[in-house]
């Protein structure tokens, strides 16, 4: 049971209540709607994450689950089970993410330096050079940034999930981002 409790959907602004109506509901992003403001502002960005960054579809999933298993957020890293898998994420590297046993063989140089900047990035305010000269071996600078703000945006979802104690759903596929990626500009947005 949530440490807080969830607001009913019907008492957000009208329209919070339309953009929620447009999709299935998710305990944290209901809980979100405890804040209006930021119920809003996190649902515009989500999209934008989704929608419009240079960053690869598969990069991010491996961004979110690397947050997820460095937290140990089973919900986050459950819910992006079937969207990574259809990002191109295999099941063998989801698994080494989670248990942070990545072996040399299994995982690319690419795909490795994602992982060990993502977990720079989580414990410490800087990041060891040969980490930073790894992630620019692979990523443009516009990624690299994207990679900055996923990690903390992922880092605070994560945290709302494990903080407030958010009952881990069972995924039901793409819905939940197919909804957030189609979400339309309603006005005030």
């Amino acid at each position: 049971m949530a440490k807080i409790a969830f607001p009913n959907r019907g008492d957000a602004p009208a329209d919070l209540c339309v953009i929620l109506d447009r999709m299935p509901a998710m305990a944290p992003v209901d809980m979100l709607a405890q804040s209006p403001v930021l119920a809003r502002q996190f649902l515009r960005l989500a999209r934008a994450q989704f929608t419009t960054l240079e960053l690869t579809a598969r990069n991010r999933e491996i961004l979110i689950l690397s947050v997820a298993a460095h937290f140990h957020c089973e919900y986050e890293y459950q819910q992006h089970i079937p969207i990574s898998q259809d990002a191109g994420v295999d099941a063998t590297l989801r698994e080494a993410i989670w248990t942070g046993k990545l072996d040399a063989d299994e995982v690319d140089a690419q795909d490795r330096a994602l992982i060990e900047f993502v977990r720079s990035v989580l414990r410490a305010p800087s990041v060891p050079e040969p980490t930073m000269a790894a992630i620019q071996a692979h990523f443009c600078a516009g990624e690299i940034v994207e990679i900055l703000h996923l990690t903390g945006f992922y880092w605070g979802f994560g945290r709302l999930c494990t903080v407030l104690d958010i009952e881990i759903e069972t995924p039901d596929g793409l819905t939940s981002v197919n909804a957030v990626a189609n979400l339309s500009n309603p006005k005030p947005w």
